[in-house]
C-alpha cells in the first residue's frame, strides 16, 4: 500500500525561512517557528528544517530555533546543517530533533552515517542529498556546501552507499526542480 506523506522542506538561513529557485535567488519569507507551526496546522506529518548556510559558516545548527519549533509541533521535526559529528547529532537529538539529516560531513566522512546510526538507531540518521543533473546529462552528481561544490558522485550509487552505512531514510533535493514546483 501507497502511503502520502505531506513533509514540508524549510529551508533556514540567518533564522529565517527562505526560498529560493534551484539554490539560488534566496528571499526571506518567514519565521521558522510560525511556518511550521502553520504547517503543522494544515496538517503535515513531519516537518524539515534545514540550516542552508551552517555548513559553509562553519557552525553548527541554531539550537534555539530548533528547541523553540519542537515545542510547538504535534509532528516530528528533521533538522540538517552544520552537522559535523556524531556530538552534533546528540545536541540535535537532545533539542528535540526526532531525526538528524546529514550532507556535507557523511561525503568527508561516510563512517559519520554508520557511526550515528550504531549510536542513536537508523530511524534517527537521515542522508541528505543535493543532486543536479551532470553536464552531459548521464546522471546526477552530489552537491556539498548548501549546494556550492560538485562532489563528482553518482547520486544513486551514494545513496546505496548511504543506506549500506545505516541510514534510515534518504532525502533527495533535485537542485534542478528545486523551487519550481517541478519536483
Amino acid at each position: 500500500m501507497n502511503i502520502k506523506r505531506i513533509i514540508p522542506c524549510l529551508d533556514v538561513r540567518d533564522g529565517k525561512v527562505v526560498k529560493g529557485i534551484n539554490f539560488v535567488g534566496i528571499k526571506e519569507v518567514g519565521d521558522p517557528v510560525e511556518c511550521a507551526m502553520e504547517y503543522n496546522k494544515q496538517g503535515a506529518d513531519e516537518i524539515v528544517f534545514l540550516d542552508i548556510n551552517a555548513t559553509h559558516e562553519g557552525r553548527g545548527t541554531m539550537l534555539d530555533v530548533v528547541r523553540r519549533t519542537v515545542q510547538n509541533l504535534t509532528v516530528p521535526l528533521t533538522v540538517g546543517g552544520g552537522i559535523r559529528n556524531v556530538d552534533d547529532f546528540h545536541e540535535l537529538l537532545r533539542a528535540g530533533a526526532a531525526k538528524v539529516s546529514v550532507n556535507s560531513a557523511a561525503i568527508k566522512n561516510p563512517e559519520l552515517l554508520s557511526e550515528a546510526a550504531s549510536r542513536f538507531g537508523s530511524q534517527c540518521v537521515v542522508a541528505a542529498i543535493d543532486g543536479k543533473k551532470t553536464a552531459k546529462d548521464k546522471g546526477y552528481n552530489v552537491y556539498v556546501n548548501g549546494g556550492r561544490i560538485d562532489t563528482g558522485l553518482d547520486v544513486v550509487k551514494w545513496a546505496e552507499e548511504a543506506e549500506r552505512l545505516g541510514v534510515g531514510e534518504i532525502l533527495l533535493t533535485s537542485m534542478d526542480a528545486d523551487g519550481t514546483k517541478e519536483g
